[in-house]
C-alpha cells in the first residue's frame, strides 16, 4: 500500500538500475530478443523498460492497481497482470526466465518460489536483485553519516542489523530445492542528489516515517544542498532444478 499510494512519486524518485546489470543478463541469455520473461513486482516499470528494450517479451506481475496503470501507460508492450505473485495464474513451462528487481523480499517465498518454478521452462533462470542504499561496503559520505544517526535514534524494534545480508538471501532462494544458486554479482555506483531529490527518494522507503524523511532532507541541505549517495546492487542468479515431481 505504501508504494501504491505514491505511484507517481515512486516512478520518478527511484534511481534507474545500472545498464551493466541488463548487459550481464543479456550476455548470459537470461533476457534478450524473443525470450519470455516474467517480472515479479514490476511497480511502475523501473526495470521493465530496460527488460523490454532488450527485446524480451515481458509479463509484468504487479499487485498495485495504480502502479499497474502507470506501467501499462509507460511500457505498453509489456503484458501486465494485476496480482500478487502468490495469487498469480501463470501458465506452466511458459517462461525462459523470472526476474525480480527490488521486490522479492515482499513475497512469501514458500508460496512464490514453487509458482515461479512451475512457470519456468526446464532449467529456466531466476534473476533476483536489490539495491542497497548507503551500503556499509563503501566509505560513508558526510550525508550518509547523518542518515545513520537518524536511523540510530529509532526504537530497537525498528532498527535492522547493518551487517545482515539484504533479503532475499541465497539460502532463502534455494530453500525447498526449487532453485540452485549459480552466481552472485555486485555493482557499486553513486549519484548526486539535490535536497528535493533526497526528500523524494527517502519518502519511497517503506520503513521511513515522514519525520525521518524531513530529517534526511535537512541533512542534505546542511551538507551543501547536493549530496553523494552511494549504492550497491546485489544480483543473485539461479536456475530451476529438476525435482522428482517434474519428471
Amino acid at each position: 500500500m505504501h508504494f501504491e499510494q505514491m505511484a507517481d512519486d515512486y516512478a520518478t524518485a527511484r534511481p534507474p538500475y545500472p545498464a551493466a546489470v541488463f548487459d550481464t543478463l543479456v550476455t548470459l541469455g537470461v533476457i534478450g530478443p524473443g525470450l519470455e520473461v516474467v517480472e515479479v513486482g514490476a511497480g511502475a516499470g523501473l526495470a521493465t523498460r530496460d527488460l523490454v528494450a532488450t527485446g524480451s517479451h515481458v509479463t509484468a506481475v504487479e499487485p498495485g492497481m495504480r502502479l499497474a496503470a502507470r506501467l501499462r501507460r509507460d511500457v505498453p508492450t509489456a503484458q501486465v497482470v494485476v496480482s500478487r505473485l502468490e495469487d498469480a495464474h501463470l501458465a506452466a513451462s511458459s517462461f525462459d526466465a523470472a526476474v525480480a528487481a527490488t521486490s522479492l523480499h515482499w513475497v512469501d517465498l514458500g508460496v512464490g518460489l514453487p509458482i515461479l518454478h512451475r512457470a519456468l521452462r526446464p532449467e529456466g533462470w531466476l534473476a533476483v536483485w536489490r539495491t542497497v542504499f548507503g551500503a556499509d561496503t563503501v566509505d560513508a559520505t558526510p550525508f550518509r553519516r547523518r542518515v545513520d544517526r537518524i536511523v540510530a535514534t529509532r526504537p530497537a524494534a525498528r532498527r535492522s542489523d547493518p551487517g545482515r545480508e539484504a533479503r532475499p538471501t541465497v539460502e532463502e532462494l534455494t530453500a525447498g530445492g526449487w532453485f540452485t544458486h549459480v552466481d552472485t554479482r555486485r555493482w557499486r555506483w553513486s549519484s548526486e542528489l539535490s535536497t528535493a531529490q533526497v526528500r523524494s527518494l527517502f519518502a519511497t522507503f517503506s520503513d521511513w516515517t515522514p519525520t525521518e524523511v524531513d530529517a534526511a532532507a535537512t541533512a542534505a541541505a546542511e551538507c551543501g544542498g547536493v549530496v553523494t549517495e552511494r549504492r550497491v546492487l546485489v544480483l543473485h542468479l539461479l536456475r530451476a532444478t529438476t525435482r522428482p515431481a517434474d519428471t
